[in-house]
């Protein structure tokens, strides 16, 4: 098949829908395809996904809240008026395929797409699959799977195939002691980047204050802090009051690729596609998973690391400044150590995750529409 139609259903966070963008990239350069994108209103789909150029459905779902609210009264309604804007978008586009790629957005689409007998792929970022996708992959043709590891939550196997998750990072063309010079920074000098995703980490934030406060790293060492919009002015203030000579801050990083590529360590938490950045990117990493995911999902992703000595994790609680400290002094006190974790974790990437997922995009097309071109 050469024409196809796609809908894919993710949204909420940046972990969904990157790897929804990213899986319609790969999806471009195999096929002359078609998208339509479901989401919801409150998402950060809201505004990426129409800025990359694609139609986007709202749809009103929305996620249970763990504490007892009203607004719990209205999801099995909010559920099935999704539900009816699905099939009726469905109908109307006719999709050759619908891609899902977590999020409880995706419930009410790749459950319609299921009964309507339309071919449906998952795609799960975290080594600790998601409610949504574990109740959906039972019927699926496939459950695309970031880790090893994440075999185990299913019930049905034959469906599931391991890729890695789809990550475009751009190439950059400078050499990483241009870039330390870009970003204000003495070249050749051991350099650490903070980052707590792109809204930052406050708690990550604090932890990084005492310990730049404290002048315990002033010599041989430097930072590249992303603080986030919302602290950035707060941490600017002290910085030029307190003289954070070897500390560059930013609000917003873009791209990180560049980041990346001048930094020999990364801080940071554990998202599922953050990781896996960092893998594409040859970053070893002291990370914080953030205790308040759900299912604590993010410690599960990093202990995949970890394990394969490839990340150091520490917990994100009252002695995070301490630990941080600690943890820092152990890794940038060891050039070996440094090494051997940039080695480790540059062996987790996946460089042929994109051909991996387009071949199992065109088996599952082949199985449906083996005898059409359409």
């Amino acid at each position: 098949m050469k024409n196809i139609r796609v809908a894919i259903a993710g949204g909420g966070t940046g972990g969904h829908v990157y790897p929804a963008l990213n899986l319609a990239a790969i999806i471009k350069e195999n096929w002359n395809a078609q998208f339509l994108f479901f989401g919801t209103r409150r998402g950060l789909e809201s505004t990426k996904v129409p800025a990359a150029g694609y139609p986007l459905v709202l749809l009103p779902v929305a996620g249970i809240q763990r504490r007892v609210t009203l607004s719990n009264l209205l999801v099995p309604f909010k559920l099935w008026k999704s539900m009816n804007i699905c099939r009726q978008k469905l109908k109307e586009f006719q999709p050759h395929l619908v891609i899902g790629t977590g999020g409880y957005v995706m419930g009410p689409v790749l459950r319609t797409a299921q009964k309507m007998s339309i071919p449906t792929i998952l795609q799960e970022q975290n080594s600790y699959p998601g409610i949504t996708t574990r109740s959906l992959a039972g019927r699926a043709d496939r459950v695309l799977l970031a880790y090893e590891e994440a075999k185990s939550f299913f019930k049905r196997q034959d469906n599931l195939v391991v890729t890695g998750n789809p990550v475009v990072l751009p190439e950059v063309a400078e050499s990483k002691q241009e870039l330390q010079k870009a970003f204000g920074l003495q070249p050749d000098v051991l350099t650490v980047l903070i980052f707590g995703g792109s809204q930052g980490a406050a708690s990550i934030n604090r932890a990084m204050a005492q310990i730049v406060q404290q002048k315990d790293f002033r010599e041989g060492v430097q930072f590249i802090w992303q603080t986030g919009q919302r602290d950035f002015e707060r941490y600017r203030e002290q910085a030029e009051r307190q003289g954070w000579a070897n500390v560059r801050l930013f609000a917003y990083i873009e791209p990180m690729a560049r980041a990346y590529k001048a930094a020999d360590l990364a801080v940071c938490r554990a998202g599922a596609m953050t990781l896996s950045e960092l893998m594409a990117a040859g970053l070893p990493a002291i990370l914080i998973p953030y205790p308040y995911a759900a299912a604590d999902h993010q410690t599960r992703n990093a202990e995949a690391l970890q394990d394969k000595n490839a990340a150091l994790i520490i917990e994100d609680n009252d002695h995070l400044p301490q630990s941080l400290r600690e943890a820092l002094k152990t890794v940038l006190d060891n050039r070996r150590l440094i090494e051997t974790m940039r080695q480790k974790i540059r062996e987790l990437h996946r460089p042929q995750t994109a051909r991996l997922i387009r071949d199992q995009i065109q088996e599952v097309l082949k199985e449906h529409y083996a005898a059409t071109d359409d």
